[in-house]
């Protein structure tokens, strides 16, 4: 071997390639091809020397003794082979020239050569021809296409070569795939560094197709010296190596910005660099260039789920409160032209896409604030319900962005048209909420033209807004229908506005509070005369302040439905809101703002019961005495018996004290609270000897008088009937009849009416629910007109006329038949003996038939006779239920 090798690359004869190609990139700095072509030219010919000599040296060895061995033997040739040899040293020369082998013309010029020849001397030479190119580094594929047409050696190469076939059939078929880019663009100054440019080149595409992106990142890190050709094609390629491999290159970015830069390239080769430019920025950690690069990129219409992605891994990074936001901001539905004959509303109205509810449910809610998470929760909703995202409407007071783009994106499913609008009038200066309000945008016009185009909301809204307040609503826009045009009409209730009088009494005559969406309160407290929500400004003077109109109206919405959960965000952001000063809300929010309380007890007891609004809004709060009164049937009354000694202690402290005695027999007349309840009682009642004797009346289970009460108002009367009914709902048996239910439930919805004492009718309402489910439970049989054996059954009026007189009469028949009857069989000494037993069955059926008309009206007390003409209970009793009409 010659040593001239190691001492170019300044090392000792090694078989290891790792030291060998140290040795080279170590060299490599002193012999730039551009500057020094003949040492770098050496330099890798040492190179490729020492690698073949590692990984064969005694091969190696052993073709260096043949080659000086060999001997040059001489012998004379003959004009045909001296053709031949010429052909083929001209190939040869153009293979090994740096200027002319990649050059298409070049080779044409000695494929024409041919002609100088006999076509026997082709036809003898093609094949060494094609041998040498086998043999060939780095031919051009393309060129060499170019002979093998021009020879034909496809044709042939079955009849003439079949021996050698598989190998010449190998390399036809590799240069049938064309150059891995354009060779003619390399330097022609220097064939190494044209094999080291091909080499690297070719090497980067075989990994990049058939190995692992581990490995072609490997090899890109690597040190090597090569000469990219301003070559679009390759450079593309070469782009895509280094982003497969996640390499950061500023020169392919750099490239890629003067190629978009450029107007003389097609569109699509423009967007691919656009990509690449996006997949450099986002490498080389240049955050906002790689934001708007993905932006632009997704505003073109191409790349978009790759971009789509890349933006939202950006969110989350950099800006997560935005992320739900822009979940919503990417939902890509199409819908049809609100004039289509395609009735499902799902193709009309715009919902969200299944990526947008997969991008959703993978958030984590507690990862964001309570008003965000409200909103994802929402979101996730198939109904939108809008009570969840009021809190976040009320944060936009105008001087947060953030928040003023989650109302944009609840305006998408809960803004009316004024609102839409504003979303397609908003601007910033910021790319991201910019490409944010370009994507809500674009989805607000879609729900703007349902909402104007659709024929089933103009039809609606034609009835809605009709001064009829008479006219019917059609068929086919009530809500608990199934229908698509039912549908519609529910979408467009869930989008607040204000709306006159004549159509909020349509709403009240056609529909319950529960299907009006967000109409609920505003006709509620309409009808009841409550309160009137303001008057809208004019949207088009003052955007601004129309969303501050909104908002106030939101604020209603809010204390309303959850009083506690609003008073704690107004208190925790000291969010102010535009209400007049007559305004009946403007109290409450004073209190949640101002008032001096830390927790939901601190804040009940500060809150005075004055007048219906209030009264509305504590039915709404969690464990106060309205929430009770306004459903009673919820009650549990262990958790009671906890409020009256904690949560409501303050608010009870100064009540009227029969009231609270009335109350406290209700919550503790259990045999196991007995001693408890007669300390309370006696506790309640103080020194006073009247209130001792009511107590001693309610302990001893007595009936109370007016009195005992010490008075004959009104009030007085009314706490002697709900003493009445304590005692009466104390038997396990005891139930109310319609007519007491009935004062009940008035006494406890009129506000007007003392707290405790409503608080009272209200526990009474539940304890008689309790009582009727026990006996429900029960599973008594059934009763019917002619179940004249039954003495614990039950007969109606109709039932109690047919026992006692068709009975009656039907016996009588009998004993007139029974004296001839008997007189024929000869047995008139029995007869008196019959007329007994007859009468005595009329007397029986008269005393069951009583006894079950008693049982009818029987609500648990003791056996009255004079219930007898009281009208039948509704409800099921300790005998049964009533006589169900139509089975008999």
């Amino acid at each position: 071997m010659n040593d001239n090798i190691w001492q170019l690359l300044g090392i000792e004869k090694t078989t290891d390639i790792a030291t060998i190609r140290q040795a080279y990139r170590a060299k490599l700095p002193n012999h730039h091809p551009e500057t020094d072509p003949d040492g770098f030219k050496a330099l890798r010919a040492a190179y490729e020397n020492a690698i073949e000599y590692a990984k064969s040296p005694e091969k190696f060895a052993a073709e260096l003794e043949s080659d000086s061995s060999a001997q040059d033997i001489s012998q004379p040739l003959t004009e045909e082979q001296l053709k031949e040899n010429e052909i083929c040293t001209a190939y040869q020369m153009l293979l090994n020239d740096p200027k002319r082998r990649f050059n298409v013309d070049e080779w044409q010029l000695f494929i024409s050569s041919f002609y100088d020849y006999p076509m026997a001397i082709i036809d003898s030479v093609k094949w060494r021809l094609l041998e040498i190119s086998t043999q060939a580094k780095n031919i051009s594929q393309s060129c060499a296409k170019l002979l093998a047409e021009s020879l034909r050696w496809r044709q042939q190469l079955m009849i003439e070569k079949p021996e050698q076939y598989e190998k010449y059939e190998n390399f036809l078929e590799y240069i049938d795939s064309g150059d891995t880019f354009n060779y003619a663009s390399l330097p022609t100054t220097n064939i190494v560094l044209q094999d080291a440019t091909i080499d690297y080149i070719s090497h980067c595409h075989w990994l990049y197709w058939w190995r692992s992106q581990d490995e072609l990142e490997s090899f890109l890190m690597q040190d090597t010296v090569i000469c990219l050709p301003d070559d679009k094609d390759l450079m593309m390629q070469f782009a895509n190596f280094y982003r497969v491999a996640n390499i950061p290159n500023q020169s392919i970015l750099d490239y890629a910005l003067q190629r978009i830069a450029q107007s003389d390239d097609d569109e699509r080769n423009i967007i691919e660099w656009r990509f690449l430019a996006a997949i450099q920025y986002t490498l080389l950690t240049d955050k906002q260039n790689a934001l708007q690069a993905w932006i632009d990129l997704y505003n073109t219409g191409h790349y978009q789920q790759k971009a789509a992605s890349w933006i939202a891994g950006w969110c989350l990074y950099f800006a997560q409160e935005y992320f739900p936001l822009l979940c919503i901001a990417l939902n890509d539905c199409y819908c049809l032209a609100p004039t289509s004959t395609d009735n499902n509303f799902y193709n009309i109205v715009p919902q969200w896409s299944t990526i947008t509810v997969s991008r959703l449910a993978q958030i984590d809610p507690s990862d964001y604030s309570p008003e965000i998470a409200s909103f994802i929760n929402w979101a996730l909703e198939i109904n939108w319900n809008y009570r969840q995202i009021l809190p976040l409407l009320l944060l936009d007071n105008g001087t947060n962005r953030l928040y003023r783009l989650y109302r944009h994106a609840i305006m998408l499913c809960h803004g009316n048209q004024t609102l839409l609008q504003q979303i397609l009038e908003e601007q910033s200066d910021d790319i991201f909420e910019q490409f944010i309000l370009q994507n809500l945008q674009r989805q607000a016009k879609q729900h703007l033209v349902w909402l104007t185009e659709l024929e089933p909301i103009k039809a609606f809204k034609d009835w809605l807004y009709n001064s009829d307040e008479d006219l019917p609503m059609p068929i086919r826009f009530d809500i608990e229908s199934d229908n698509d045009d039912a549908i519609y009409v529910r979408l467009w209730l869930d989008r607040f506005d204000l709306i006159p009088k004549h159509a909020k009494v349509h709403l009240y005559r056609y529909m319950k509070y529960f299907n009006m969406e967000m109409f609920d309160w505003q006709v509620y407290f309409d009808n009841e005369q409550y309160y009137q929500f303001p008057f809208p400004p004019n949207a088009l003077i003052d955007k601004e302040a129309y969303w501050q109109w909104y908002r106030s109206c939101m604020l209603v919405l809010a204390i309303t439905n959850n009083p506690l959960e609003t008073a704690k965000l107004i208190k925790k952001e000291n969010s102010d809101f535009i209400l007049t000063d007559d305004d009946p809300f403007l109290p409450l929010v004073n209190i949640f703002k101002y008032g001096n309380w830390q927790n939901e007890s601190e804040l009940y007891n500060l809150i005075i019961n004055n007048n219906e609004i209030t009264n509305c809004v504590l039915s709404n709060y969690p464990n106060s005495i309205e929430n009770i009164i306004t459903n009673p049937y919820d009650t549990d009354f262990t958790q009671i018996t906890q409020h009256l000694t904690g949560f409501w202690q303050t608010k009870l402290a100064n009540e009227n004290a029969i009231y609270l005695m009335l109350l406290y027999k209700i919550v503790l007349n259990k045999t196991a609270q007995q001693s408890q309840l007669e300390h309370t009682l006696q506790t309640i009642a103080g020194d006073n000897l009247n209130l001792q004797k009511i107590a001693h009346t309610l302990i001893n289970e007595k009936r109370l008088t007016l009195l005992a009460v010490g008075s004959k108002s009104k009030a007085a009367k009314q706490a002697i009937f709900i003493a009445k009914l304590v005692k009466h709902l104390s038997n396990p048996y005891g139930i109310c009849v319609q007519k007491q239910i009935n004062a009940l439930d008035q006494l406890r919805t009129d506000a007007s009416n003392n707290l405790v004492l409503r608080l009272c009718a209200a526990l009474l309402l539940a304890e008689n629910q309790e009582n009727q489910e026990k006996l429900n439970a029960q599973s008594l049989p059934k009763n019917g007109y002619f179940q004249f054996w039954r003495w614990n059954g039950r007969t109606n009026n109709k039932g109690f006329f047919i026992q006692t007189v068709w009975m009656t009469i039907f016996l009588f028949l009998i004993e007139t038949r029974i004296p001839a009857f008997l007189k024929n069989l000869d047995l008139q000494n029995f007869d008196y003996l019959f007329r007994g037993m007859l009468f005595c069955l009329i007397f029986i059926n008269l005393i069951f038939a009583i006894k079950r008309r008693v049982n009818d009206t029987d609500t648990g007390k003791r056996f009255n006779i004079f219930r007898l003409w009281q009208p039948s209970i509704e409800q099921t009793n300790r005998y049964g239920p009533p006589i169900n009409e139509k089975e008999n």
